[in-house]
């Protein structure tokens, strides 16, 4: 393993940087050549140095590096060489030093190869900017036993800086009603080569969460086993494995590269649904409709009513201004179909994504987003749920989803919940019956 010179400071080996300006990489004589093994970079994650053995070698700003290089001499005399810049590397880096400098040359038959690791530390100047750049080092030997010789080598470093902060577009703070598989996008950040989602349940004594939730965890290279953990390129997931309902939850994204982690902003919080359903193949088809079934139930609490009735609903349709979304209670006693949203016409509604909570008090369905998600947050149904607030919770209920243009655009329904008082003991999902779909018209 290569020996860590970063410590040794060599003024000669500095100033030699600062002088020699020389950009030409003469051919490399048979007898004397110089090589780049490997690097060893030293980062936050890796203050002790890791093994980079692909060039552009990654340098993180404000930490050294460490080149591993290797002489070949192939020569009948014995000789030393200095190992120096070979162009200029000021103001973006300085030479550290080298160690051994000079080193020892021993001679050969001419059959057999003598070689020679070398160390040379190198450091960002104060010039420090992101981007790859060549530097040239060379070997030159002082003539003492035999001619002098140079053997040169290119070598490309890459500065990076850590990445920068995540700037949290989807989900916002303390939203409430959220699926327990939601979606989540962010602004990507500059200088991520990839980023990690972690999301946990909020443990409290009031609301305990059980073995499904995953407690926060220290980032590390590998999600394990964990479904509320993902690491990938992209600025935006969708959870696989669904999250505990009506409980409290947080998540937090950073960005990651070899020289660290993205500065960690306040974790967002949002608090799930009560009874949801997860839906399976519930496509939503092109100028047709789609029907959704759901049982609910009130624990031990027979006849509570469905007092501030909530509805959420997810679905990833290409073009949410096609939709009509209605929801029907189909026993103990039948009431609607209520409207909940026809085709919005504001600007930016022709986007993909509905992840809201329909909810009497919100916000029009019409002040679309103009960005993915369309229609998110707290959104005012078009008939007031408070007309079911006099039945029963528990019960059957019904979802209708209409796609009104047969235009080419479709989707499906990911998952819709319902959600009452919560004052009163929540709502709790029961038996999912399969979509019936209609392809052609309407029922």
């Amino acid at each position: 393993m290569a020996a860590m010179t970063i410590g040794r400071a060599s003024v000669l080996a500095a100033s030699l940087a600062l002088g020699l300006g020389i950009c030409m990489t003469p051919a490399q004589a048979q007898d004397f050549q110089l090589r780049v093994e490997y690097a060893i970079v030293y980062t936050p994650a890796d203050p002790f140095g890791a093994v980079d053995s692909q060039p552009p070698y990654t340098m993180c700003r404000n930490y050294p590096m460490t080149l591993v290089m290797l002489y070949t001499w192939r020569n009948p005399f014995q000789e030393y060489v200095y190992t120096e810049p070979g162009s200029t590397f000021f103001p973006n880096y300085f030479m550290q030093g080298a160690s051994p400098n000079p080193a020892l040359m021993n001679a050969t038959d001419g059959s057999n190869a003598f070689y020679q690791q070398v160390d040379v530390g190198l450091i960002t100047g104060p010039v420090n900017t992101v981007g790859t750049r060549e530097l040239l080092f060379q070997g030159r030997t002082p003539g003492f036993f035999g001619p002098v010789q140079t053997a040169v080598e290119s070598v490309m470093v890459e500065t990076q800086f850590q990445p920068d902060s995540v700037i949290y577009q989807h989900i916002a703070n303390n939203t409430i009603d959220m699926p327990t598989r939601p979606w989540f996008i962010w602004t990507p950040m500059q200088y991520a080569d990839s980023t990690r989602l972690d999301i946990a349940c909020i443990n409290t004594p009031a609301e305990p969460c059980d073995g499904s939730t995953l407690p926060f965890r220290p980032l590390t290279d590998s999600c394990d086993t964990s479904a509320y953990c993902w690491i990938g390129q992209d600025n935006r997931h969708q959870v696989n494995a669904p999250l505990a309902s009506n409980r409290n939850h947080q998540y937090r994204v950073l960005g990651r590269n070899t020289c660290g982690l993205g500065v960690e902003e306040a974790n967002p919080s949002f608090r799930t649904a009560q009874a949801c359903f997860v839906v399976n193949g519930g496509a939503i088809p092109d100028g047709g409709s789609a029907v959704f079934n759901a049982a609910t139930l009130t624990q031990g609490h027979l006849g509570q009513l469905a007092a501030d009735l909530r509805v959420t609903v997810h679905s990833d349709h290409t073009d949410v201004s096609d939709l009509r979304i209605s929801l029907t209670k189909t026993s103990p006693v039948v009431a609607g179909p209520l409207l909940l949203m026809d085709r919005p016409s504001g600007a930016g509604c022709m986007r993909p994504r509905i992840q809201a909570a329909f909810a009497d008090g919100g916000a029009p369905a019409s002040n679309c987003n103009g960005t993915e998600p369309a229609i998110s947050g707290r959104i005012a149904p078009l008939m007031a749920l408070s007309s079911f607030a006099p039945l029963e919770g528990a019960g059957t209920w019904q979802l209708k989803i209409e796609d009104t243009q047969l235009d080419g655009k479709t989707g499906s329904l990911l998952e819709w919940c319902l959600s009452t008082d919560n004052e009163l003991r929540p709502l709790l999902a029961t038996t999912f019956v399969s979509p019936m779909l209609f392809t052609s018209g309407f029922e």
